[in-house]
């Protein structure tokens, strides 16, 4: 009977252990405001006969600390496009360039490297936000790429925001201020660039690519997306934070 108690009362106080650290999981979600992070590269390179690195294939992202479901769900969602990036046609691609150009030396100097690359940088990282702007480059001997894009987060549920979630105004409002920020960025010396105008006034509300900074929303663009070489375009619209 004592032994029945004992077992009793065991269990009892594993499940309220549970139920109290269930609880402190959730309170600290509710509260937390900013993350704390350490940023990962997860990388492959290609070596010439001398060791030296002439192709690089890397993606950056950061690890948020901690033991909370969010916390597990964002670094879930990283990894996993981490992975994808590096077994995408791109990589092979730049493998395939950078792995001729070593065995027939078809490097334009000695100093030249291809690569495959996004840097991340935290461009905000408050009210329980996190945002990436992630710079992403192509090189491979002959045109430059650039494509930026963003991942933004919230830290209480762990799910990826959409651009109405941090944009100023109700979806039609945040329409109008793309397409008025664009006009403003597509003139210059009262030339217009009435093309690109029409393909940014063209694409959905949740097809824009952005990241978040305090108080503003930047709207990215990548190379020759807008017809207008292999720059890039980017520019700002007002922001909820």
């Amino acid at each position: 009977m004592r032994n029945n108690k004992f077992k009793l009362l065991t269990c009892f106080l594993i499940i309220i252990s549970i139920l109290l650290v269930d609880t402190s999981l959730n309170a600290f979600a509710a509260s937390v405001t900013k993350a704390e992070y350490t940023m990962k590269k997860d990388k492959v390179t290609y070596k010439d006969n001398n060791g030296k690195v002439r192709g690089i294939v890397f993606f950056q992202y950061p690890v948020i600390k901690g033991e909370t479901s969010a916390a597990k769900k964002i670094n879930d969602v990283l990894k996993k496009e981490s992975k994808a990036y590096m077994q995408n046609e791109n990589a092979e691609t730049l493998k395939e360039y950078a792995e001729a150009a070593i065995d027939n030396n078809g490097f334009y100097s000695e100093d030249e490297q291809y690569y495959y690359k996004t840097n991340c940088n935290v461009t905000y990282n408050d009210n329980s936000i996190i945002s990436l702007h992630m710079k992403n480059g192509w090189y491979a001997g002959g045109v430059y790429n650039q494509t930026d894009f963003g991942y933004t987060f919230d830290l209480k549920s762990g799910d990826k925001l959409e651009l109405k979630d941090v944009a100023s105004g109700n979806p039609t409002t945040i329409k109008n201020n793309i397409l008025a920020a664009a006009k403003k960025y597509l003139t210059s010396n009262s030339d217009f660039d009435k093309k690109a105008y029409d393909y940014i006034r063209s694409c959905k509300l949740k097809d824009y690519k952005f990241y978040l900074s305090k108080g503003k929303v930047y709207i990215c663009f990548e190379s020759y997306e807008l017809g207008r070489g292999n720059g890039w375009d980017i520019f700002p619209i007002k922001s909820k934070y």
